[in-house]
């Protein structure tokens, strides 16, 4: 973006022929960005669908890792949001018709504040579901949890439109 702002101010120094190239160079990076950004909505929408169905938790058996964005907490805290109790109730079950699975919650926050408070918030995090699920009746031995904090973004801008998808939990088949 920065580049297009620096690029348009500079519009007004060339040539008209120039800015009629100018423009259709500037059109086309719009629908680049354009298409960047649909296929990234794409995905994040076709995560949370996947999410609401049993398939989610077959990923998790088939692929030994899934990442939801279906885990809400307050914000700054640890406390779990009503919104997520249906994940924790459909990973719970997953978890009861297949006892020999094991796994690692791992929390992930944004990127913005203090890395230190982060990693020590993911972790919290990470031990809130882990208690979800205990609480829930899975044994607490088959589980582990670990804050990562801001240590793994998805996404390495702060500002990117995107970089709320950053805070997540994910779940690893040991």
């Amino acid at each position: 973006m920065k580049f297009l702002f620096l690029c348009g101010s500079l519009l007004c120094l060339l040539p008209l022929r120039s800015q009629a190239q100018f423009g259709l160079l500037n059109s086309a990076v719009d629908r680049a960005v354009s298409r960047v950004a649909e296929r990234k909505i794409n995905e994040a929408v076709d995560k949370k669908v996947t999410e609401k169905t049993g398939a989610y938790y077959s990923q998790l058996l088939e692929n030994g890792r899934v990442v939801s964005h279906s885990m809400q907490f307050e914000e700054g805290s640890a406390t779990l949001l009503a919104d997520s109790q249906p994940f924790v109730k459909g990973m719970a079950d997953m978890l009861r018709r297949n006892p020999d699975v094991r796994l690692r919650i791992e929390a992930h926050t944004l990127l913005t504040g203090d890395k230190t408070a982060n990693q020590k918030l993911a972790q919290r995090r990470a031990d809130a579901v882990r208690a979800a699920l205990i609480g829930l009746g899975i044994d607490g031995t088959r589980l582990s949890a670990k804050g990562i904090g801001s240590a793994q973004p998805l996404y390495s801008e702060p500002d990117d439109e995107y970089a709320a998808l950053n805070q997540r939990v994910e779940f690893v088949k040991l």
